[in-house]
């Protein structure tokens, strides 16, 4: 099911009102948690993830590999993932592990629900999205709640009151910004960037092992970082001849 929310866009005339220290904290701030079976997938995949570099790439490689995925997984773990609407500070926040991302309620100017999914567009051209929270088959196989209505539908309602309360003006340009141009280019170049690296991982994967399972199973992981890297850059070498611009879908938090 997708939903459609689309709110208008408008500016503000006077800055927000301090955060509160603690965001999560009174009755009337809506807020979703992931649940325990999303924090334990993600440190089970962390886990996986870090084992497999440690053990299949140089150790100068593996190392600071397995550091990103460990943080990446310990975060999720402990802090896990969460959807805040305040809007007595005038923002919604985005959490999932260590990444945050806060998000001024007059800034927003769509909100999109695809099934679990959920999309923010902003008035600089960008888009926030978050899986809210089942993701794959293990999470429908526990039954992991979706929840992205029920926050895309609180959120619509804030973004409504503060931009009825800020005004009907049109938004002003923002300065300093990043033209299009220039954005869809940096886009284009970090999915290149990101394909030749995946390349680069396949070419250092360690495939001459003494046991024959575990040889197999590195040609496995060097296909598949390969494969993967080709087709991403492949993407971004078409993206970058015709010249689409993909900076405003590219900010994805989980």
């Amino acid at each position: 099911m997708r939903h459609n929310r689309w709110v208008s866009t408008q500016s503000t005339s006077t800055p927000l009102q301090d955060e509160p220290a603690n965001e999560a904290a009174g009755p009337d701030v809506p807020r979703w948690r992931a649940p325990l079976a999303v924090r334990a997938d993600g440190l089970l995949s962390a886990v996986i993830g870090a084992a497999i570099a440690l053990q299949f790439l140089p150790l100068w490689l593996g190392i600071p590999v397995a550091v990103v995925i460990a943080a990446w997984g310990l975060g999720l773990a402990v802090l896990g993932g969460a959807v805040v609407v305040n809007p007595a500070a005038g923002r919604v926040t985005l959490r999932m592990g260590l990444i945050i991302r806060r998000i001024r309620l007059v800034d927003i100017t769509g909100v999109l629900v695809d099934e679990g999914k959920l999309s923010l567009a902003r008035v600089n051209g960008h888009e926030l999205s978050l899986v809210m929270w089942r993701k794959g088959r293990l999470a429908k196989l526990l039954r992991v709640p979706m929840v992205a209505s029920d926050a895309g539908h609180a959120i619509a309602s804030a973004v409504a009151l503060a931009q009825a309360a800020d005004g009907l003006s049109a938004p002003p340009a923002e300065a300093g910004r990043t033209p299009t141009r220039t954005r869809a280019r940096l886009a284009n170049a970090w999915i290149c960037g990101a394909g030749a690296a995946e390349i680069a991982m396949a070419l250092l994967v360690r495939v001459h092992w003494g046991n024959p399972f575990v040889t197999v199973f590195g040609v496995i992981i060097a296909l598949l970082l390969g494969i993967s890297g080709l087709l991403t850059l492949l993407v971004g070498i078409a993206l970058t001849i015709t010249g689409r611009d993909t900076s405003r879908s590219m900010f994805n938090l989980w």
